[in-house]
Order: structure tokens, then sequence, then C-alpha cells
């Protein structure tokens, strides 16, 4: 029983390896870039958007 459980972990933790992460296209709050020590980000409203780009990047000084 225990060779069993181990090979199936194995398969199950080679497998995780090979599954790709889904970044592209992500609509979720949880996507969004932050801003950090270096850049402030802003996000733009729909009626204040200039293009298809909901956020700015700025450098900090």
């Amino acid at each position: 029983m225990k060779p069993s459980i181990l090979l199936l972990m194995a398969l199950a933790f080679v497998l995780s390896g090979c599954a790709t992460r889904n970044d592209n296209g992500c609509d979720s709050v949880a996507c969004r870039p932050l801003s950090d020590s270096h850049h402030l980000t802003i996000w733009w409203p729909n009626d204040m958007r200039n293009g298809v780009q909901d956020y700015t990047q700025m450098p900090v000084r």
C-alpha cells in the first residue's frame, strides 16, 4: 500500500511541475500589478482611460 501511495504522490508532483500558469488575460483583481518602492501604480476608472490600458506606472524618486 505504501509504494502505491508514494508512486501516486511522485506522479502528482511531477505533473504539477509540467502545469502551466494562466497569467495571460487575467481579469481578476489579484492579477493586477501593485505599487512598489520604485513605481506608483495608478488604476484609472473606465471614463478616464485614454486607451486599452487601465493602469499607469509612474517612477518614484
